[in-house]
C-alpha cells in the first residue's frame, strides 16, 4: 500500500471532503452502523466546532493523495454539550481531576482498509503534540473495538455511562498531557507531513 502522512485538515476542499467520506465509511459498519453520520459531522465541524478554543483538526493521506484518515479536537469547557453531560454523570472530584483543564479528542476515523496500520495512532499522537492542558478526554462505545486503541496510548476509563436514556453505553476515556507515549512516527511539527 501508499504510504501516508499526517496534514493539517482544511474545512473546505478535497481533504475535508475526503475526510469526511472516511467518516462516513468508518461509521457506516457495526457496532455504529450509521452511514448518514459524515453529514452530521460536516455541519458541526464548519458551524460550531472549528471556533472552539485549542481547535485543530488532521488527516491522513496517501501519497497518491488519497484520505485515510481523520481527527479533530478542541479543548472541553462549560457551556458545551459533551463536557458538561459527562461533568454532571461523574462526582465532583472525578469532574475536577478530568474535565477543569481538558482537551476533548472529538472524533477520529480510519477507513475500514487502513486500520490495524499505525495511523490512528499517528493521527492521536501528532493532534495532542505539545497542548498546554492538562488531561485529554474522548468517549467511546463500550462495544467499539476503538478502546483497545485508546487503552494502549494510556487512556484510562472514567466512568461508563449512556448519552441518552435507550442509547448505547459509552465509556469516557483520559489520560495525563503532555502526550508521552513512544510511538513509531517520525518527529515532525504540526502542519509537517509525516512520511
Amino acid at each position: 500500500m501508499s504510504r501516508w502522512s499526517i496534514v493539517p485538515l482544511p474545512l473546505d476542499g478535497p481533504l475535508f471532503e475526503g475526510a469526511i467520506a472516511v467518516y462516513g465509511e468508518a461509521f457506516a459498519l457495526p457496532p455504529y452502523s450509521d452511514p448518514d453520520r459524515g453529514r452530521e459531522v460536516r455541519a458541526r465541524l464548519r458551524e460550531v466546532h472549528a471556533y472552539r478554543e485549542g481547535f485543530r483538526s488532521l488527516c491522513a493521506v496517501t501519497s497518491s493523495g488519497e484520505v485515510v484518515g481523520m481527527t479533530y479536537g478542541y479543548r472541553g469547557q462549560r457551556g458545551q454539550w459533551w463536557h458538561d453531560t459527562v461533568v454532571a454523570a461523574v462526582d465532583a472530584g472525578t469532574a475536577a481531576r478530568w474535565f477543569s483543564d481538558s482537551y476533548e479528542l472529538v472524533e477520529i476515523a480510519v477507513h475500514p482498509r487502513w486500520q490495524g496500520q499505525g495511523i490512528g495512532t499517528a493521527l492521536i499522537a501528532k493532534l495532542l503534540e505539545g497542548l498546554p492542558y492538562s488531561t485529554c478526554v474522548l468517549s467511546t462505545r463500550v462495544d467499539s473495538r476503538a478502546h483497545h486503541l485508546y487503552r494502549r496510548l494510556g487512556f484510562e476509563v472514567i466512568t461508563e455511562m449512556r448519552f441518552s436514556p435507550a442509547g448505547a453505553p459509552f465509556y469516557v476515556m483520559g489520560r495525563p498531557l503532555p502526550f508521552d507515549v513512544a510511538v513509531s512516527i517520525p518527529d515532525a511539527p504540526l502542519g509537517e507531513p509525516l512520511r
